[in-house]
């Protein structure tokens, strides 16, 4: 319990401060529709965005068509949500995903970079995965989205997991798709950003330049 009120205020001392990760939508907007486009998802489809903080990437799920629920630790990080998103038809509440006992299912779960996978044992330890795929409706699909590199560079406080650490962690699950983008990709290719051969180019431009993205498993259940 101790463990979860210091994790807590440690993100409502973050999402005090308006767009606190500095996102952009000109970047995002169709990176998250390329996302959508793989994942093959209806307008209209149920999402559950896991670690929504202040709530950014539910709003985007929600200007392509979909019906968002945002959960987070943070209450600031919710608050903050329900202002800017909630009157435009986003659904935000406080919740703890490693506690919550909730049997609702949805169309895809989302979750990107989030601090619960930001560990060692990454790659054996799937326990997480295995809670969020419980919240996935059968022929449902979960987005695993985590931000990482490359190149030699490196983070004292966050883990870059290597493409072998993500295909090791979602080992046994025959539907996985695994993909790296860089978001500059969905810019400039709309809905073909996310594919085997880009994903290809975005790791060589990694290794090389130091360039940073997001490994992706798009996972139908």
């Amino acid at each position: 319990m101790e463990r979860d009120v210091d994790k807590a205020a440690h993100y409502n001392s973050q999402y005090e401060k308006e767009n606190y990760f500095g996102y952009k939508e000109w970047m995002y907007d169709r990176y998250i529709a390329s996302l959508i486009q793989t994942a093959g998802l209806k307008e209209g489809s149920t999402v559950l965005d896991v670690g929504c903080g202040q709530g950014f990437f539910s709003n985007l799920f929600r200007r392509h068509g979909m019906n968002v629920h945002g959960i987070d630790i943070s209450e600031v990080g919710i608050r903050k949500a329900s202002k800017a998103y909630g009157q435009l038809g986003v659904n935000f509440s406080v919740a703890d995903f490693e506690t919550m006992n909730s049997s609702q299912q949805f169309d895809c779960v989302f979750v990107r970079s989030c601090s619960l996978y930001n560990r060692s044992d990454f790659s054996i330890n799937n326990d997480m995965t295995l809670k969020l795929l419980s919240h996935v409706r059968s022929l449902g699909v979960l987005i695993f989205v985590y931000n990482s590199n490359f190149s030699s560079k490196r983070s004292d406080s966050w883990r870059f997991h290597s493409w072998d650490d993500l295909v090791s962690h979602f080992h046994g699950c025959p539907n996985a798709k695994f993909f790296f983008s860089t978001k500059i990709d969905a810019c400039l290719l709309g809905k073909y950003a996310v594919t085997s051969f880009v994903t290809k180019v975005n790791i060589m431009l990694s290794k090389m330049l130091g360039v940073g993205g997001d490994l992706i498993c798009i996972l139908q259940r």
